[in-house]
């Protein structure tokens, strides 16, 4: 059977396997099957491809969100990377893009500023929308929420200033 002629009811009937088909038909199916998507993939176009790219790189981002934990490796900064990665661009092209100086993106890229509610906009709209604004600010807002949890000398100094707090009965 040639996978590639069989029709969408076909496939769909093929994913329940029979329990007659022994070992070597089975290995031979998932063979065929393998083909047909290794083909598939290499006849994706470049816009095909970097939609799939972006797509895994929006969950990724998605991903890091959710978690509780922070994990100073998967920043804005890293995301940023990712992102100008997958566009296979300069990167004084896309600060050209994005109107900002390329000083500004590569600090911005290092870590060593935070970026602006308009660079998480024009990150937006750059995307085309795909990667939505307050997916790059939640990304940014991590890294300070974790700042305010963890900086004890911060807290410290606070606490010299607080002369009482409200008592509460548990």
């Amino acid at each position: 059977m040639n996978l590639e002629t069989i029709t969408p009811e076909e496939l769909v009937d093929g994913f329940i396997v029979p329990a007659h088909m022994t070992d070597e038909q089975r290995r031979t199916a998932n063979q065929q099957l393998a083909n047909v998507r290794q083909k598939r993939v290499a006849e994706r176009s470049q816009q095909e491809k970097l939609y799939g790219q972006l797509l895994q790189l929006k969950v990724q981002m998605e991903d890091c969100i959710r978690q509780d934990t922070y994990d100073p490796k998967k920043n804005f900064a890293y995301f940023l990377n990712s992102y100008i990665e997958l566009l296979q661009k300069k990167k004084n092209e896309v600060a050209s893009e994005l109107a900002i100086h390329k000083t500004k993106l590569s600090q911005l890229l290092s870590g060593h500023r935070e970026p602006s509610e308009e660079i998480f906009i024009r990150l937006e709209l750059h995307s085309n929308r795909f990667i939505p604004a307050h997916h790059w600010f939640r990304l940014s807002m991590k890294k300070q929420e974790h700042a305010l949890m963890t900086n004890s000398s911060l807290r410290n100094r606070a606490r010299e200033h607080v002369k009482t707090s409200i008592e509460l009965v548990l």
